[in-house]
């Protein structure tokens, strides 16, 4: 305590105080510099994926349903179905018209060949030639007709039931088994696991030096202890508010300039089961500015998460 107060009562000791602030803060610049030469990172980050609204092509009354909110379903795995009564019996009527249509062009085929022969002998007048191959273009337009009519109803009973069209979770299901649903309608949604990337929003001061291809570091908020190997895939053409349904214009009324942020994808390299990915969640980035990677087939990629 003495030797402190004697230091302290040192003409010279505000002088250092002095010098050595600005040696640390000299120090901690270039640092900065140096780090920003090598890396750059945002917070501004969030883990996305492909979404696919399930919705069906067809109306009718769900008379079962196969899953439950936020399951994982696989490829082809039937989702829900609609009451088939209705379909199937356009399908039999389509099947009876196609029958008919074709027998109404084999009688009309032979019917014309035998007015050809007729017509040739003089024995029908050219108007009842004419007025038979008129007969058989409507019968072989009717029998074309009759079939486009037969594959949309086979269609139409094939889509009775919907199946998943990737990988991955359904979520926001609430369809019950009585709900009657119309066409083309989104029921609900289903998250891909196929592919995972995290939206990064850059200043846009900071984009100069980032380039695809470029090896990140992604830390997750909801699993602290783990990191994740990632690389920029592509930079976003505008700032996310230019895509907005009402743009800002920033021409009209008091201006303020404001710096924008651009999203930056960068893809999930190693996403791993045992820590699953939500969209929406949190993230940090760290991209290293002079690494490249070169991508590798799909089914070659790690696919563990590295803990610190």
């Amino acid at each position: 305590m003495k030797k402190w107060h004697q230091l302290t009562k040192n003409k010279n000791f505000k002088s250092r105080i002095i010098i050595l602030f600005f040696l640390l803060s000299a120090c901690f610049w270039l640092g900065m510099k140096i780090y920003g030469f090598f890396y750059i990172s945002t917070d501004n980050a969030y883990v996305n994926a492909n979404v696919v609204q399930v919705a069906p092509r067809i109306t009718g009354q769900v008379t079962h349903l196969f899953v439950v909110n936020n399951q994982f379903v696989h490829q082809g795995q039937p989702l829900f179905a609609i009451d088939p009564v209705p379909f199937h019996n356009a399908l039999a009527k389509a099947q009876a018209q196609y029958a008919i249509s074709k027998a109404a062009l084999s009688n009309a085929e032979a019917t014309a060949a035998r007015t050809v022969i007729l017509a040739k002998q003089k024995f029908v007048s050219t108007q009842e030639k004419d007025n038979v191959t008129t007969v058989l273009e409507t019968a072989e337009a009717s029998l074309n007709l009759a079939k486009a009519t037969l594959d949309q109803a086979q269609l139409d009973y094939s889509w009775t039931t919907v199946t998943a069209s990737s990988n991955g979770w359904v979520t926001n299901v609430s369809l019950q088994p009585g709900d009657v649903v119309a066409a083309n309608q989104p029921l609900f949604a289903l998250i891909s696991n196929g592919e995972f990337w995290v939206d990064a929003n850059f200043k846009e001061t900071e984009l100069e030096d980032i380039r695809p291809d470029q090896r990140a570091v992604i830390h997750l908020d909801m699993y602290p202890g783990v990191k994740f190997k990632g690389v920029v895939r592509s930079i976003s053409g505008g700032t996310g508010s230019a895509f907005s349904l009402l743009p800002p214009q920033n021409a009209t009324g008091n201006w303020v300039k404001i710096t924008q942020r651009i999203p930056v994808r960068i893809r999930i390299l190693n996403a791993n089961p045992a820590y699953p990915l939500r969209i929406g969640t949190s993230a940090s980035v760290r991209i290293s500015l002079r690494s490249s990677y070169q991508m590798v087939p799909r089914n070659t990629q790690p696919n563990t998460a590295v803990a610190k």
